[in-house]
């Protein structure tokens, strides 16, 4: 029975929200969405093997959310869970998967995308990796409305980060995911309060970049040495930058200036310390280190790339016009 001596309110529900994520992008958004209270009613996420190791199902797990894993998004089954889900909102940090129509259509508040570049630059699955490489000294994260072509829709929000010239593709994504986990929980919260204003992306200064592919990973000893340094580091640890020495591929994770006289040939080896190689580029000198040889494993294997790589040998040089510096 209503009381006539309480006033009506209008108390809304708490939109539900469903995250698709992986790795530690995913993570770090579960993390801050539960951080802020957010009504987190399942998390989507990679079917691995080690499935119950990874932080975000964990995380899901110990706070009593769902955990999907399906194979593809786009499987009825899949689809049928989470419809009775009922999401006010998809979240999306670092999916590996793309989003059928059928489901970006499905949540009356739309599809959300973290992406971990300055959009609308460097649209792809692997930004970080690429702004290292093309030697850019700033990158962040982007929040935008998920269109059903790629990383372009609306921009709802950004946070810029400064690269850190030692940052490799792997440290870069970590400090990106730590950042870009609160601006998802942020945005979701200004969001449902009519705080955001999309706005749409400049096409004019779009780029997109794909998964770095083998080629993009071979080293082309007659760039500058700091152009080397940036696709070591770029691609440090996965996949690693490579080269061939003899009938060996050789991947390279760590590089460094080097001093002193350069050698006749770009890729000469100069010298030698106990972990690392002097080499000659393009323009300057690199220290090589942090070394494997491709099909040798282990600990021994990885200590022996220095047997027989004697200064005045060197790395084959990549000569091709297709490869400017």
């Amino acid at each position: 029975m209503k009381s006539d001596f309480l006033p009506e309110t209008d108390v809304q529900p708490t939109p539900r929200i469903l995250l698709f994520g992986i790795y530690e992008l995913g993570f770090r958004s579960l993390e801050a969405l539960l951080a802020r209270n957010l009504n987190v009613v399942g998390v989507v996420t990679k079917p691995e093997g080690l499935l119950e190791a990874q932080p975000i199902t964990r995380l899901a797990r110990e706070t009593g959310r769902p955990v999907l894993a399906p194979e593809s998004p786009r499987d009825a089954g899949f689809l049928r869970q989470v419809r009775l889900l009922r999401p006010d909102l998809i979240a999306v940090a670092g999916y590996h998967k793309i989003l059928p129509g059928s489901l970006l259509r499905l949540p009356p508040s739309g599809v959300i995308n973290v992406h971990g570049s300055l959009l609308p630059r460097y649209r792809g699955p692997s930004p970080w990796k690429w702004a290292i490489m093309n030697g850019e000294t700033r990158s962040g994260a982007t929040v935008q409305q998920m269109a059903e072509e790629l990383d372009r829709g609306d921009i709802l929000s950004q946070r810029e980060l400064p690269i850190d010239p030692q940052d490799t593709g792997e440290t870069l994504f970590l400090r990106i995911s730590a950042l870009a986990g609160p601006l998802l929980a942020e945005t979701i919260e200004d969001l449902f309060a009519g705080r955001v204003d999309p706005q749409p992306q400049d096409e004019q200064r779009a780029s997109y970049q794909g998964y770095p592919g083998d080629e993009d990973a071979r080293i082309c000893w007659e760039w500058n040495a700091e152009r080397i340094r940036n696709q070591i580091r770029g691609l440090c640890p996965r996949p690693g930058a490579w080269t061939q020495y003899g009938r060996k591929r050789v991947r390279i994770r760590k590089a460094a200036l080097a001093g002193g006289p350069m050698g006749q040939v770009p890729g000469m080896i100069l010298g030698r310390t106990e972990d690392s190689l002097i080499v000659s580029t393009g323009q300057g000198n690199l220290s090589v280190s942090a070394m494997s040889i491709e099909g040798e494993d282990g600990p021994m294997a990885q200590a022996l790339w220095v047997v027989g790589m004697i200064p005045g040998t060197f790395f084959d040089p990549v000569l091709t016009e297709s490869r400017n510096p």
